[in-house]
């Protein structure tokens, strides 16, 4: 059985997905089975280093509680690195470094750019002047159509599945990618052993 898990890490929701690659019954055929969930935490009324705190621990409780204590490899969703500062922007990055060193024991990590989570989400340039609210809605919408067997109910989910399911395609699941999503795949720093396991699979 082969593990992979995508997360889409965020203080307010974190997207968690899991496929576990195996063997059908009948001994030939590839056996894909999909789970998703959120880990939830409430912003305090008042934000200070202490609520804050707090708030990452519950959050890395909520997606811990279901993580499998070893996987093949975990796809985790980095920093937009050319984006202004927002707010709580240094503590989404604790956050993600604080799940990182938790899970880092479990099996290999790597981390995707936002830039290459959209293009492994959805092949189709969104044009500059897209509302947020509707690129959402069209990476959720070209989610389901390319994972139609995980449960997406929102587009935190839809960000963890195109992580979990790229890194299951380095494991060897095929995936009806484009040739943009083959590219970007491609220039992922995917860790190394995930090239061997990759191998044995296929062999």
């Amino acid at each position: 059985m082969t593990v992979v898990v995508g997360i889409d890490p965020s203080l307010t929701i974190t997207g968690c997905a899991r496929v576990d690659l195996g063997v059908g019954a009948d001994g030939q055929t590839e056996a894909v089975r999909w789970e998703t969930w959120r880990g939830r935490a409430g912003r305090p009324d008042v934000e200070t280093p202490m609520t804050n705190r707090r708030r990452i621990r519950v959050m890395l409780r909520e997606v811990l509680s279901i993580m499998p204590s070893s996987f093949d490899l975990a796809v985790v969703e980095g920093p937009a690195m050319g984006a202004k500062y927002t707010p709580l922007a240094d503590e989404r990055s604790g956050l993600r470094w604080m799940l990182i060193d938790q899970i880092a024991a479990r099996g290999p990590v790597v981390i995707v750019s936002p830039s290459s989570r959209q293009v492994l989400a959805h092949s189709e340039p969104i044009p500059r002047a897209t509302t947020p609210a509707r690129r959402k809605a069209l990476v959720l919408e070209s989610v389901r159509s390319l994972v139609p067997d995980a449960h997406v109910p929102d587009h935190n989910v839809a960000d963890a599945v195109a992580l979990a399911a790229a890194g299951a395609h380095r494991l060897g699941l095929p995936m009806p990618y484009t040739a943009k999503q083959y590219r970007a795949h491609a220039v992922v720093a995917w860790p190394a052993e995930t090239a061997a396991a990759s191998a044995a699979r296929k062999g």
